[in-house]
């Protein structure tokens, strides 16, 4: 599992146009936005900072799980299943592979606002910051997977694209939710990204984590999850 997981972050790494895209648009909306809107108002440069971290964060995890289905074209699945790898390790290191690619991408948007928008944080504040955004992109990534596993080659892009913009438009990571009618509220709060932003602005606030967020990214976990583990069996069951 771990040589899978290296060769699956050095793949990535190694591919311009992904990482870009996925480290370096984040951070260009970051820029844009707060020059726009953040002038003169350091809460809502940091307010903007955590919010694009998490867009970037799911825009990473969300198209490194895709390009399962790439493989599963070309038969990279079928080689690894006659390897030692049980199908658990391989799951668990796509899982893994997408949140280690999402970590860039949040980093250098709060690196960015240190260095650019001058957000003075203290350590702990950053520490918890960093910590529980990271962590709240498992669900973005077992969903990415899924998609993967879904999707053929041909529409997983497409598939991905979607799903990333309708994650973060309505998990109000581009706009507030106090500028749109109130049922976007409801529907935000029932969305993985919605929390995973959330998550960031309690930590910059000093309030515990919430409850409710918790639940929601467990029950997307669980149910994403299973049905990862269900189109794997799948597709196994084919070869």
């Amino acid at each position: 599992m771990g040589a899978l997981l290296t060769f699956e972050v050095r793949r990535l790494v190694r591919s311009p146009r992904f990482f870009i895209f996925t480290v370096a648009f984040p951070l260009a909306m970051f820029l844009a936005f707060s020059s726009a809107y953040g002038r003169n108002d350091p809460d809502a440069v940091t307010f903007l900072m955590v919010s694009m971290a998490a867009f970037g964060a799911v825009a990473a995890s969300v198209s490194t799980g895709s390009r399962t289905a790439i493989e599963r074209q070309v038969g990279w699945n079928r080689q690894l299943r006659l390897t030692p790898l049980t199908g658990v390790n391989y799951l668990a290191s796509k899982v893994a592979a997408a949140m280690l690619v999402a970590l860039p991408s949040m980093l250098l948007v709060y690196a960015a606002g240190v260095l650019v928008e001058h957000v003075n944080l203290g350590a702990g504040t950053w520490a918890q910051l960093i910590v529980l955004c990271w962590l709240g992109v498992l669900p973005t990534a077992v969903l990415g997977l899924l998609i993967g596993l879904l999707a053929t080659g041909d529409s997983a892009q497409a598939m991905s694209t979607v799903l990333m913009l309708a994650l973060s438009m309505l998990g109000g990571l581009w706009l507030p939710l106090s500028n749109l009618p109130a049922v976007m509220t409801i529907v935000a709060k029932a969305l993985p990204s919605y929390w995973l932003a959330e998550f960031g602005h309690d930590a910059l606030a000093g309030n515990a984590v919430s409850v409710q967020g918790v639940i929601t990214m467990a029950v997307w976990i669980v149910v994403a999850g299973a049905l990862v583990a269900l189109r794997y069996r799948r597709d196994s069951a084919r070869v």
